[in-house]
């Protein structure tokens, strides 16, 4: 099996790449927690580690960090860039090199002076400094706060459903054509259970606008034209099951590209800007900058949006022959509003890698973003939110302190040494490093907050 089979599965051999390049910057004591995040994101891939030491920690059990390099090292794909020093030190190195990492990870600081040091480095590097997870687990709670300096662009956001991008309403030239070649009135019903239901639905597209139909197709009207145009055939059609998928699909023909909505409002509100080498990550500067051309081109047509056609196409009942023709269009028009995203990218000098390119016009509908949080490293600090403040009280100012007070709210909340739920949170950290670092599946925005008593949890706006 190849290395990583599972994961290049999640988020492909791009994705992979990312992490196989990507440098992680764990700040924290020697806790489980740090521990757990360490030992994942390792596993993962990553190529270089660095660990900022502090001095203060909560009291926890045994440990292996000592042995945690040399027994994953012969597991990496290569050699494991390692590196320990202490936090108050580099803190002290005003050229330290704080943009070299893809993120940074706190992980149970003690010391209110420490994170405000570190939000001052921060607010003096602005979008060069990288992202930052802020998390604290004391006994079966514990949050953790995503803070960017930069919007975070997700290549693929990987939603439940697929959404098929099929432009049935808005055909282009050669899949009209496509469709006209079809004459439903002169074949015969084995040749009808050949045609594609993609087919069906634009006949019926094509009957109500001829019937004088300005306004939202329905599904109801769909069906009433589906049964018009197919039921001359005979009664027998309503077994076929093309039939049978383009009555379940009908939906698909009322839609005006809504599956890429969150694209089409991102590109509305997108400033025409380049902040050139203001960008920390590359990744985002090349997805903004093919944003800003799909923005361009559409600019250039007078139209309100540009998005270019995926290509992909789902299964369904028809002829080998009829499906592939259908298929080999979607791919050319999909081959050529990707050439026109690259003629823009050309005029305007702009480089944006080919993977990059290709996964985006490919997957165009699944891109998304999340704005850097109005509030900073010391937002923690300033909400209303219960369990959030106990545990901050916990992590800055009672530390070490354990009571089985049934005076508490939170029931555990100060149990030390809660191994089973510090591992659940270093999993669930090293998962929202890895969709920064490879741009897939959408991050938290930007508080996360874990009940272990009632094993409940809940994002929330700091």
């Amino acid at each position: 099996m190849e290395r990583y089979d599972r994961q290049l599965r999640l988020w492909g051999a791009v994705g992979q790449d990312s992490l196989n390049r990507s440098r992680v910057c764990v700040i924290g004591p020697a806790t489980p927690l740090l521990q757990e995040v360490i030992k994942n994101l390792v596993l993962a891939g990553i190529s270089s580690l660095t660990w900022l030491k502090v001095k203060y920690a909560v009291p926890s059990g045994a440990l292996f960090l000592a042995q945690l390099k040399k027994d994953l090292e012969r597991l990496a794909s290569k050699q494991l860039e390692y590196e320990e020093n202490d936090l108050e030190k580099t803190l002290q190195q005003l050229q330290y090199d704080w943009a070299r990492f893809s993120v940074v990870i706190l992980t149970c600081i003690g010391d209110q002076t420490t994170i405000l040091d570190l939000n001052e480095v921060r607010r003096q590097r602005g979008t060069n400094f990288p992202p930052v997870l802020n998390t604290f687990v004391s006994g079966f709670y514990g949050y953790m706060n995503l803070v960017l300096s930069e919007t975070h662009f997700v290549l693929q956001a990987h939603p439940d459903s697929k959404k098929y991008d099929l432009r049935l309403q808005k055909p282009w030239p050669e899949l009209i054509n496509y469709v006209n070649t079809f004459d439903l009135s002169k074949m015969d019903i084995p040749t009808f259970s050949g045609i594609p239901y993609i087919v069906l639905l634009m006949k019926c597209i094509a009957k109500l606008g001829k019937g004088g139909n300005t306004g939202r197709i329905t599904i109801g009207q769909v069906k009433n034209a589906l049964n018009q145009i197919c039921f001359p055939l005979g009664n027998d059609v309503i077994y076929e099951p093309n039939y049978v998928e383009a009555k379940r699909y009908a939906y698909l023909a009322c839609s005006q590209n809504d599956c890429c909505k969150e694209l089409d409002d991102l590109l509305r509100n997108l400033e025409i800007s380049d902040y050139g080498n203001d960008w920390h990550d590359t990744y985002n500067y090349e997805i903004f900058t093919l944003l800003l051309a799909l923005k361009k081109i559409a600019e250039e047509n007078g139209e309100l949006s540009f998005q270019p056609l995926t290509g992909a196409l789902p299964d369904m009942e028809s002829t080998t022959e009829n499906y592939i023709r259908l298929k080999t269009l979607y791919e050319v028009k999909a081959k050529l509003d990707k050439s026109c995203v690259e003629q823009i990218l050309a005029r305007g000098k702009k480089k944006v890698s080919q993977d990059v390119l290709n996964t985006f016009c490919s997957h165009y509908g699944e891109v998304r973003k999340i704005l850097p949080p109005k509030s900073d490293l010391l937002g923690i600090f300033s909400t209303s939110n219960t369990l959030l403040d106990a545990l901050v009280m916990v992590q800055f100012w009672e530390q070490s302190t354990v009571t089985s007070e049934p005076k508490d709210e939170f029931i555990g909340l100060r149990v030390d040494d809660n191994y089973p739920v510090m591992a659940f949170f270093g999993g669930a950290v090293a998962q929202e490093a890895i969709k920064l670092i490879t741009h897939h599946y959408v991050p938290i925005d930007n508080l996360f907050l874990y009940n272990g008593i009632d094993n409940s949890s809940a994002t929330y706006k700091i």
